[in-house]
């Protein structure tokens, strides 16, 4: 676990923590937040088996499985992320996004996988360890924050819109989108390219999204909202407005087959919340890059 030097946390409770008060900002250990886990049998395994009850309710709302249902690998992932080569406390997926992933990742079990949004690695390492035989594409517009490059993936510091894919199988690679970008973007590239197969991070929905920093909109949950009129909302002093008559959120609407967003999992682990969804789109088109 990582857990920062006992003069560095007293340092910061007697010191630096009363002069960042001051000045009205809280100074908090970078440490993340599965660092602080229960330790008795009885407790964790309470743990496990309430994660794994609604993550295996959410695979098969997804039309997905695992063999032996999802515990198992809850088990192997409660073992496994102690050992994350990337420690994060703000931004990027806490341990409920993490777990989702891995989880989703295991019953996919995709031979390709594009990421767009690297952050600092983590879930790069996390798709690693579900898919050990997976080819991983990795883009984000600045690598300069990553702190675990996995040496099988290739890296490209630029958005995925502008890359040759034509070489990954369709039928067998997911793409995962946490880049705040417009999702109904994200959905329409996919199809262009011929995956069908998508999760999104961030899937806020329309009343929650003034809480997120820089979101994406409009997001999954906000093309499968049928109500029409215009979404306004305040953030950081600039209004936002949502329409969901553009044109650009009819088609990547029109182009969802199945939309659902998983059980945020605060309930069962304690953990801070996470917004992952698994989307399936509907049949490719015809001569899409990618296609098999």
């Amino acid at each position: 676990m990582h857990r920062p030097p006992r003069w560095l946390e007293r340092l910061r409770r007697r010191v630096l923590g009363p002069v960042f008060d001051r000045l009205g900002y809280d100074l908090v250990p970078a440490v993340p937040d599965w660092s602080h886990r229960p330790l008795s049998p009885r407790e964790t395994d309470a743990l496990i088996a309430a994660a794994a009850a609604r993550l295996d309710a959410d695979l098969a709302s997804s039309g997905l499985s695992l063999p032996g249902g999802a515990a198992p690998a809850v088990s192997a992932f409660w073992e496994l992320i102690g050992r994350a080569p990337v420690a994060q406390k703000r931004g990027g997926n806490g341990f409920n996004g993490a777990l989702q992933l891995y989880v989703l990742m295991r019953a996919l079990q995709p031979a390709a996988v594009v990421e767009s949004g690297v952050f600092r690695g983590l879930t790069t390492w996390i798709t690693r360890q579900a898919c050990p035989e997976a080819e991983i594409r990795c883009f984000d517009p600045d690598l300069s924050g990553l702190r675990y490059r996995d040496p099988g993936a290739r890296y490209a510091a630029a958005d995925w819109s502008g890359a040759d894919l034509s070489r990954l199988p369709a039928a067998g690679t997911v793409c995962f989108f946490d880049d705040h970008i417009s999702q109904a973007r994200r959905v329409l590239e996919a199809r262009e390219r011929g995956f069908h197969r998508l999760i999104f991070d961030d899937d806020a929905a329309a009343h929650r999204l003034h809480a997120h920093g820089g979101p994406a909109f409009p997001t999954i949950a906000m093309l499968r909202d049928p109500a029409a009129e215009p979404v306004r909302w305040l953030r950081n002093g600039r209004e936002f407005v949502y329409r969901p008559d553009d044109p650009e959120a009819r088609a990547a609407r029109d182009a969802i087959a199945l939309a659902h967003p998983f059980d945020d999992l605060h309930a069962a682990t304690g953990y801070s919340p996470a917004r992952i969804t698994f989307v399936r789109l509907a049949a490719a088109l015809p001569g899409a890059e990618g296609e098999a």
